[in-house]
């Protein structure tokens, strides 16, 4: 399960899962499946962290603006 709002942890995770496929010749269906469900998950949790961050600098940025 990817760790709410921390990115830097949910793309190491990816990288885990994409290794774990590159590793194998054959593929498990299910636990590959297991695999891609996961993913989108942290993949999910990413781009909403991601807006987060970036409405975070639209803050600073307006801040430092207004000076």
């Amino acid at each position: 399960m990817p760790e709410k709002n921390n990115l830097t942890k949910n793309l190491k995770q990816l990288s885990e899962i994409a290794n774990w496929f590159e590793s194998r010749e054959d593929v498990d269906i299910e636990e590959g499946l297991k695999k891609v469900k996961q993913a989108a998950v942290i993949i999910k949790e990413s781009k909403k962290r991601l807006k987060e961050i970036e409405n975070e600098f639209q803050e600073v940025k307006k801040e430092l603006e207004e000076e």
